[in-house]
């Protein structure tokens, strides 16, 4: 596969997704499976794993995490 953005290489990786939950909470969801570029770094999650993802931050928010990391192999 092909970087859309600068037409490099690709390959099967992991990268860290931040997010905001409303104004006052920052869940980090790490260690995401992901095709990364080689050369820009730019990333594409595949849909399966982010419906994980989004379920993840989901219950971040229903547990009341304020500021949290969590591993995502742990969490799915």
């Amino acid at each position: 596969m092909k970087c859309p953005l600068c037409k490099s290489g690709m390959k099967p990786s992991f990268t860290s997704l931040p997010y905001e939950i409303g104004d006052d909470r920052i869940v980090v969801i790490r260690k995401v499976p992901a095709i990364v570029c080689r050369q820009c770094g730019e990333f594409f999650i595949e849909i399966p794993i982010v419906r994980i993802v989004e379920k993840i931050v989901s219950s971040a928010k229903d547990n009341g995490i304020m500021l949290g990391f969590v591993q995502y192999k742990q969490a799915a």
